[in-house]
């Protein structure tokens, strides 16, 4: 299966630019092609029409619809999959030209499952364990040449459905080959976003944060710095205090002294990921703004274990002033 694809891939090699491509299935309601442009507000795409919006190709096979993308990546925003997937079951690969994609699955409105195409164990969702039986060839394909060819492969496992290869030309979905339906997306608000990613992982503490007083949110930044300085040996000790110092001050150091931070800090004795998080919070930290704020977000994925105690003291931080 994995072999298809990679000669599927290796005929089209414009498409490591970037791909979308889903399976929709039947559920409570039957998927058809109607049904499927109806739910992405989507309309076909007439002789002549030159207006704006992203262009995909939908096409039935048997009671499955599928849908591609050579340039577009609409179909990996969750808000456009809730609504594909009223009623309905849907599978998304999706890549861009940088190699960063992922794969989705989304039934009745919910996204179950969000996979990193290059990081099997990197997973979201409200159920991301659905994947759990299908993830051979994507764990063994990691970080080889055949990353995408084996995220496809797991879309059809998953569907039982083949992206048919002679119905893909050199210029994308062929009307001549496959029964493509060309439709224009319509436009589907974006769902309420928090302004970072802390903001998904604490949204209460980080709304709290953003919203308290500038002497607060300093002494919260001091709070979780010395969370990172005392937990962790940096191989600087003097940089590390000037950006500690800067930070009880509420002081920005500039671009080049925080380029330094970057550069020039290691941890020692500690995984890459605790790490370079530690880096980061101090980088963070030294910035202007609510921007210095990620630094608590850093803060959290370096300290591990210890983050419940700085997520405690932050906290009686903000109640203190409601």
């Amino acid at each position: 299966m994995v072999r298809y694809y990679d000669d599927f891939l290796a005929d089209r090699d414009w498409l490591a630019e970037g791909l979308t491509w889903a399976v929709v299935q039947p559920a409570s309601a039957e998927a058809t092609v109607d049904g499927v442009i109806a739910r992405l507000r989507a309309r076909r795409v007439e002789p002549g029409d030159s207006q704006s919006g992203e262009l995909a190709d939908l096409a039935q096979i048997g009671p499955n619809v599928v849908i591609f993308q050579d340039n577009g990546c609409a179909l990996s925003r969750p808000e456009v999959l809730r609504w594909a997937s009223d009623g309905l079951r849907v599978h998304t690969v999706d890549w861009t030209v940088n190699g960063n994609g992922g794969l989705t699955y989304a039934v009745y409105g919910k996204v179950l499952a969000w996979m990193d195409m290059n990081d099997p164990d990197r997973r979201h969702g409200d159920d991301p364990a659905a994947f759990d039986d299908d993830l051979a060839d994507v764990r063994a394909a990691r970080g080889t040449g055949q990353v995408t060819a084996a995220a496809m492969a797991f879309v059809e496992r998953r569907t039982g459905v083949r992206l048919p290869a002679e119905w893909v030309g050199d210029e994308g979905a062929d009307p001549q080959a496959g029964p493509w339906v060309t439709v224009r997306l319509g436009s589907i608000p974006p769902d309420p976003r928090p302004p970072s990613n802390f903001g998904y992982d604490e949204p209460d503490l980080d709304a709290r944060l953003r919203a308290a007083p500038e002497e607060v949110r300093r002494t919260a930044l001091a709070l979780a710095v010395r969370a990172v300085t005392t937990r962790f040996r940096f191989s600087d000790d003097d940089l590390v205090r000037q950006v500690a110092d800067a930070v009880e001050q509420g002081v920005s150091l500039d671009e080049e002294a925080r380029l330094r931070v970057v550069h020039r800090l290691t941890v020692q004795d500690v995984d890459v990921r605790s790490g370079s998080s530690a880096v980061h919070a101090l980088y963070a930290a030294t910035g202007s703004g609510l921007a210095a704020l990620d630094a608590v977000s850093a803060v959290r994925h370096a300290v591990g274990d210890d983050w419940p105690t700085v997520r405690h003291d932050l906290y009686r931080l903000v109640r203190e002033v409601g």
